[in-house]
């Protein structure tokens, strides 16, 4: 089989594309590196659209190469940023509307290359997001979820608190990101255990939505990474420290060793479909274990991070994606 043309569009910090591409170039596949960020320097994009019944052509140039993107044949959308601009003679109105006119570009860009292979599709990505509805498609294909409440209003959090005797999380609606005022600092919202006290708070709570979920008891956690048809999935003893007991995210790996393990045949075909049913090709599933071996879906993240995981379990998240996007391995 020919070598396949594969764009990546990503950021130039990213450091699971770098270990993507060094498994590409094994395959002896010479992907194309796009940075949308760096538009407006050496970076143009021109979109050729005629009266005439032919194909519209989109070329793509980096570095005084040209690149139509036409004849792409997979693109990895790996977290891209938008175009940062270096000129200081610009307006805080005029960089929001050039911010705008490339993110209308962008899309409009993207959703006419429906003829490439896309892991994933942007727009497919950002539906996908959507927790609530992970949380309904992972019921429809039979994935255990835990009891949610998403609201503002105090009282439904209390009786929800109530509801579940007083086992209750509190995690982010959204991405969990929060940015400075400057853009420099990133802090991100972690899960934590909603205390009684905390059910007082009315004026914080009207403030924004907030999701309660019922606490699920762990035996272990999960991070299980879709590619394709390919399940890889990783054991987290999350409760193997006190750090880490509540959210993995607060890693304590010194004392919670990564592992790789083999998910029930029922349990990888059930969130292969919920992957694909979100229009996805790869996806990053967080799942618990309980203590009687039920296996809880909490989340998927369509572009989520799994170079660490790899690193410290040995299973090859980053080769996987290479072949699914060289064309080795089924879709």
């Amino acid at each position: 089989m020919a070598p396949r043309n594969i764009l990546i569009v990503s950021n130039p910090q990213d450091e699971h594309t770098h270990a993507v591409v060094a498994h590409l170039h094994k395959m002896g596949v010479e992907p194309i590196l796009f940075h949308p960020e760096k538009m407006g320097s050496d970076h143009t994009l021109s979109l050729f659209q005629s009266a005439d019944p032919e194909p519209d052509r989109l070329i793509l140039t980096i570095h005084d190469r040209k690149v139509p993107l036409q004849e792409m044949d997979a693109i990895w959308y790996r977290r891209p940023r938008l175009v940062t601009f270096e000129s200081n003679s610009l307006s805080t109105e005029a960089l929001e509307f050039a911010r705008d006119e490339w993110k209308a570009f962008f899309e409009s860009a993207w959703v006419l290359m429906d003829g490439c292979f896309w892991v994933s599709r942007p727009d497919r990505l950002r539906l996908a997001a959507r927790k609530p509805l992970q949380l309904q498609v992972a019921r429809q294909v039979g994935l255990s979820i835990p009891r949610t409440r998403i609201t503002n209003d105090p009282q439904e959090a209390r009786e929800f608190y109530d509801l579940c005797n007083g086992r209750v999380i509190v995690k982010a609606t959204g991405s969990g990101w929060v940015y400075s005022a400057d853009q420099e600092q990133v802090h991100f919202v972690l899960t934590n255990r909603l205390r009684q006290e905390d059910l007082g708070a009315d004026e914080e709570i009207r403030i924004a939505p907030v999701t309660f979920q019922e606490e699920v008891p762990k035996r272990f956690e999960v991070r299980a990474n879709i590619v394709g048809q390919q399940v890889l999935a990783i054991q987290i003893p999350s409760q193997q420290s006190a750090i880490s007991s509540v959210d993995w995210r607060r890693y304590d790996v010194e004392n919670t060793p990564y592992t790789a393990i083999q998910l029930p045949p029922d349990i990888e075909q059930k969130c292969v479909q919920l992957t694909h049913i979100l229009g996805l090709e790869f996806g990053a599933i967080d799942l618990i274990c309980k203590p009687d071996g039920e296996y809880v879906f909490l989340e998927i993240n369509g572009n989520g991070q799994f170079l660490w995981a790899e690193q410290l379990s040995g299973v090859r998240v980053s080769q996987a994606m290479a072949s699914l996007l060289a064309g080795n391995s089924p879709a």
